[in-house]
């Protein structure tokens, strides 16, 4: 198989270093703007728990237990699952600064509502805002970083891009801790972080009104001068003529026409081969192995994990939880970093194993503590809970949006992260109802349930995740089809890009850089 031009082999109108180069630097202002939808996300998730462990909030929800706190919890979850496909077709249609806007909009009029409720269905409805507007923000700004992105930083830009997610729960677990000793016993202890919940979202709404249409949205609306102006502001410092930037336009003019392909395969392709039966089956058990393998009860209910084994004052609880915000994302960006290095599937099965050997540790010293009410036995969980939640973060953070993309033909790429996304939202949404109603039932015994969940997803992990390392895009798409189909697909895939570049080259009759384009393909 022929070698891909790199990007980097092109003459480019920038600066070696993207921080001394003017559009560059604007550009990546743009992405971190961007970024402010995924830290809301994380933002949220330490929140709820913080907020459990401040007597006022307890105090104004009646001590909200069970279902009526899996309620609370699951309602952020719930509006996601049908919205996820609506602001699909909604930003693809009307553009991807419309997702941007609906998000924020709603984000910060939950952040509003949140804060100054005086009811269970006021905080409730809150929830609803909120998780509707960072249904939006989250499936568009997946879908703009790498579209704005400059080529020599799109592999960072879209790495880190779910590590910030802990940057909120960082912001969100350490506000809570400082209200703990907020003094006397005012409701703001726990309105002050629900309201400051809004900053994120007033950034991002903002911020939207400087960031550009997306340029592959422009080409495939007809719009290909403001797509070339728009990249040759940012990736070029306004050189029109430049070669990388040139590229570029002619890369997304391919992509449209093959997009033209992929929306012929209906949701019905998932099993009409084989192959595409086992990526069906690998994107559900990845989608819902991201909420079902014990991490859902440590980032929501850490406050009633807790106090389990005793450890209860707000001090303590808020305090493990900021740590913890802190070690995911170290841990996160980490993982993010091996993936070239030691592959996906030894970073898949490394996590799993280890997550199922941590919560063997948590149950026994949880099931300990209760036998014996020695407070060094409860104390000792909470080192595991950490190394627990390291294992998921070294690579069910970072991996799944990378891995879920890479394994599936072009036809099925779009629906693949749609599929993704849909199996997250209900698997979190399960939860939300299960784990606080189970806990108040029978307390750490649920521990075990997740014992035998991680043994299940062991063996699945092992039997059916392959390996990508080092393949291209062509041979990365077809290691899930039976061996006698896999060169005949990659065939097809390989005619699929020359076709579409034949189509996206049509107004160029320079035989050379026709040629040039399509060996690079």
């Amino acid at each position: 198989m022929t070698g891909h031009t790199k990007f980097s082999d092109l003459p480019n109108n920038t600066n070696a270093k993207w921080w001394k180069d003017p559009g560059m630097r604007i550009g990546f202002i743009h992405i971190i703007t961007l970024y402010t939808a995924v830290y809301s996300l994380g933002y949220d998730g330490s929140l709820l728990n913080g907020l459990q462990a401040l007597e006022e909030w307890n105090h104004d929800f009646d001590k909200p237990t069970g279902t009526k706190l899996g309620l609370i919890a699951a309602s952020y979850y719930l509006p996601k699952i049908p919205l996820t496909f609506v602001i699909a077709w909604m930003v693809d249609r009307y553009g991807r600064k419309l997702g941007l806007y609906f998000g924020a909009l709603f984000m910060f009029a939950g952040a509003l509502l949140g804060g100054f409720s005086h009811s269970l269905s006021q905080l409730i409805g809150s929830r609803v805002l909120l998780g509707a507007g960072t249904a939006a923000a989250q499936v568009t700004a997946a879908a703009l970083v790498p579209e704005l992105a400059h080529p020599r930083i799109r592999h960072y830009a879209g790495g880190f891009l779910n590590t910030t997610y802990y940057i909120g729960s960082i912001f969100a677990a350490w506000l809570t801790f400082a209200m703990v000793y907020y003094p006397g016993t005012s409701s703001w202890s726990w309105r002050v972080p629900t309201l400051v919940q809004g900053f994120g979202p007033l950034l991002l709404g903002l911020g939207a009104w400087f960031i550009p249409q997306s340029p592959r949205w422009l080409v495939k609306k007809g719009r290909a001068e403001e797509a070339h102006k728009i990249l040759a502001t940012y990736h070029a410092n306004g050189k029109m003529d430049d070669e990388l930037v040139l590229l570029e336009m002619r890369e997304i003019k391919a992509s449209v026409e093959l997009e033209k392909v992929s929306e012929k395969a209906s949701w019905l392709a998932w099993f009409h081969t084989r192959g595409n039966l086992r990526r069906f089956f690998v994107i559900i058990i990845l989608g819902t192995a991201t909420q079902w393998v014990g991490n859902g009860v440590v980032q929501y209910y850490l406050v009633p994990v807790l106090k389990t084994v005793g450890v209860s004052r707000p001090a303590q609880t808020t305090g493990v939880n900021g740590g913890l915000a802190i070690w995911n994302w170290f841990i996160s960006m980490f993982g993010a970093s091996l993936v070239e290095r030691f592959g996906r599937r030894p970073l898949f099965l490394t996590s799993i194993i280890g997550m199922f050997a941590s919560f063997v540790m948590i149950l026994g010293l949880a099931g300990g503590y209760n036998s014996t009410h020695h407070e060094a036995t409860g104390v000792a969980m909470i080192p595991f809970i950490f190394i627990f939640m390291g294992f998921y973060s070294l690579a069910l953070t970072p991996l799944p949006m990378l891995y879920v993309p890479e394994i599936c033909p072009l036809a099925l790429r779009a629906k693949a992260a749609a599929l993704l996304l849909l199996a997250q939202n209900c698997a979190q949404s399960f939860n939300q109802f299960a784990n606080p109603v189970a806990l108040a039932a029978i307390s750490w015994k649920y521990y075990a349930v997740y014992v035998g969940v991680d043994v299940i997803y062991i063996a699945l992990f092992w039997f059916m995740i392959r390996e990508t390392k080092g393949l291209t895009t062509e041979e990365a798409a077809v290691v899930y089809d039976p061996d006698h189909v896999q060169e005949a697909n990659m065939e097809a895939e390989r005619r699929m890009h020359q076709e579409a570049i034949k189509v996206a080259h049509a107004e160029h009759t320079d035989k050379k850089t026709v040629e040039e384009e399509e060996y690079k393909v």
